[in-house]
């Protein structure tokens, strides 16, 4: 007979993606994981065998959640450089918060993805998924005359990425809110 879990599987999950997201993988012993999350360690080991995949787990939670907001505030249709222009502003606004942790993708491709497979494969799936919202909420615009024809969506998308990417890691290593603001318009500038 098998036995009841002794913990909600999503709370701890969310709990256990706060951790690392403060501490980050390598400073967050399975110790520490069992002591804040109040979770026997067998009991971690029975549900996700390890801290890789505990962390693997919770990243992926992270992802999905942040993509499914995306392609929300990126579906309305609104002209397209005042949706981009409020997406790089809650973006600034949520890393650059007081003590806020970053983004734990941003955070996993820093420390972990140069020399961990697993993470690095995450990082490119996650990049072509928001390359891809990106370039479809791009070419609507496009169509709409709201991009000039001779711009290439894709080509776009990948540039308002790569300053996503930029945006979330001068955040959290500046925390200068209005520079960024500033850079984030100078770059929505590249739409026309």
């Amino acid at each position: 007979m098998s036995r009841t879990k002794e913990f909600d599987e999503a709370e701890v999950l969310d709990q256990a993606l706060e951790l690392f997201r403060v501490r980050g993988f390598k400073h967050t012993s399975f110790s520490d994981l069992t002591g804040e999350l109040g979770v026997s360690r067998q009991s971690l080991y029975d549900t996700y065998g390890d801290k890789q995949t505990l962390y693997q787990t919770a990243l992926k939670r992270y992802l999905d959640r942040s993509l499914d907001g995306m392609r929300r505030k990126l579906d309305d249709p609104a002209p397209v450089r005042e949706l981009f222009t409020g997406f790089f502003d809650a973006l600034i606004s949520g890393t650059c918060s007081n003590g806020s942790p970053g983004c734990l993708m941003v955070n996993s491709m820093v420390e972990l993805a140069p020399h961990d497979a697993a993470t690095r494969a995450l990082a490119h799936v996650h990049a072509r998924e928001i390359e891809g919202i990106f370039a479809s909420r791009l070419s609507v615009a496009q169509r709409k005359g709201e991009i000039a024809q001779d711009k290439d969506p894709v080509a776009l998308a990948r540039f308002l990425y790569h300053t996503m990417l930029g945006f979330a890691v001068a955040s959290r290593a500046l925390g200068d809110r209005e520079s960024l603001r500033v850079s984030a318009r100078l770059a929505l500038q590249v739409l026309g």
